[in-house]
C-alpha cells in the first residue's frame, strides 16, 4: 500500500493556525509591550488619561472646541436650580431653566420636575425618566416610586397617569 493510498487526516484551520502561533514571535511580541508599557512617555499619557477621566484635569484646547464650554456653564445651573428648596421659586426656575436647555438627566432633578404645575413639564420630566430607565442608566432616588404615586392621583391626563403608573411598577 502506498501513501497515497492510505486515508489522511487533513487538518483543520484552527490547528493550522496553533501551528503557526507555536513559534517564538509571541515572546517576542509580549517583551516589545512590556518594554513600551515601563517608558515615560506611556506611563505619561495613562496618568493623563487617568486624571482626565477622573474629573480632575481640564480638557485640551482642542477637545474644548469640539465639546463645546457650554457643559460646565450647563452643569452650574442645573447645580443652582436642584439647590432651590422653596417649591413656587423652584419651579419658576425650572421654567427659565427649560427654556434654554434640554430635559436634564439627573434623577432626582426630573424626580423634582414630577411635581410642576404644568403637566407638559411633568409629561417631558417623565419621558426622560422613561429613556433613562429604557437605556438601564437610570439610579433612582429614594422617593421617585411616592413622587410618580402622587402624580397618578394628582394629574388629570390618564396617558399621564398610565405612564406613570407604568413607571412605578417597573421600578420595583
Amino acid at each position: 500500500m502506498t501513501d497515497d493510498d492510505r486515508p489522511r487526516q487533513k487538518k483543520s484551520w484552527r490547528e493550522i493556525d496553533k501551528m503557526r502561533d507555536r513559534g517564538g514571535s509571541s515572546r517576542r511580541d509580549q517583551k516589545d509591550r512590556e518594554s513600551f508599557e515601563r517608558s515615560t512617555g506611556y506611563t505619561k499619557y495613562k496618568t493623563n488619561l487617568e486624571r482626565l477621566f477622573s474629573g480632575g484635569a481640564p480638557l485640551p484646547e482642542h477637545l474644548r472646541a469640539k465639546a463645546g464650554d457650554s457643559d460646565e456653564e450647563r452643569d452650574e445651573e442645573r447645580k443652582k436650580l436642584f439647590a432651590i428648596e422653596d417649591p413656587k421659586a423652584f419651579y419658576a426656575a425650572a421654567t427659565e431653566y427649560l427654556k434654554t436647555n434640554e430635559m436634564p438627566a439627573d434623577p432626582r432633578l426630573l424626580d423634582r420636575l414630577l411635581g410642576h404645575p404644568d403637566e407638559a413639564t411633568v409629561e417631558k420630566a417623565l419621558g426622560r425618566l422613561e429613556e433613562l430607565h429604557k437605556a438601564g442608566t437610570l439610579k433612582p432616588p429614594p422617593a421617585l416610586r411616592d413622587r410618580l404615586a402622587s402624580v397618578e392621583i394628582e394629574t388629570g391626563d390618564p396617558k399621564i397617569r398610565r405612564r406613570a403608573a407604568e413607571l412605578r411598577k417597573a421600578l420595583r
